[in-house]
This record gives structure tokens, C-alpha cells and sequence, in this order.
């Protein structure tokens, strides 16, 4: 299902093209959006205080976001659920 785009001039190490849907869950809120990956990025991974979780793993960077998803990808996985709360809601369970 992860696909590597190519350059026209043939090179193979192009980036990948992630198919997937994202779900950002509001903990606090109890909302659920649908989130695209260029929100993702710009969100403030070096906050203690904001704690974003996938099936129970703490994501701490975009870049480990993006490791995740393709994971998931390469299971079939279509849509993945991101659960964002404040750090002490986590801890605290719930």
C-alpha cells in the first residue's frame, strides 16, 4: 500500500507517498477530526505537556509519526486514530 514516488529522471530512492487516513481524537474534548499529515508536521513535538498516542505508543516526533503510519500501511491498516491530551490526563488514566 506505501508506494515510493520516482523521478522522472528514474531515481528509485524517491520520497514515500503515505495512503492513509488520520483521526485526531481530542481527549479532553471527547472531538474527533479528521488530520492531514502537513497538520501533523507542524505541531509542537518538543511539548512535555502534549502527549500524542497510537494504539497505546507515545509518538514524540513527526518523524516517528510517519515511521508508525508506514508500519501500519504495510499491515493494510487504512486509517489510523491519533489520541492527544495533556500529559496528566494520560498519567492520571483518563
Amino acid at each position: 500500500m506505501a508506494e515510493r514516488d520516482r523521478s522522472a529522471s528514474g531515481n528509485t530512492d524517491g520520497e514515500r507517498r503515505f495512503k492513509i487516513r488520520l483521526k485526531l481524537l481530542d481527549r479532553e474534548s471527547g472531538e474527533s477530526r479528521p488530520c492531514t499529515l502537513d497538520e501533523a508536521k507542524t505541531w509542537d513535538w518538543g511539548d512535555p505537556e502534549t502527549w500524542r498516542m497510537i494504539g497505546g505508543w507515545q509518538i514524540t516526533s513527526f518523524q516517528q509519526l510517519l515511521n508508525i503510519l508506514y508500519l501500519k500501511m504495510e499491515k493494510g491498516i487504512e486509517e489510523v486514530e491519533i489520541v492527544e491530551a495533556p500529559r496528566f490526563t494520560m498519567l492520571a488514566g483518563g
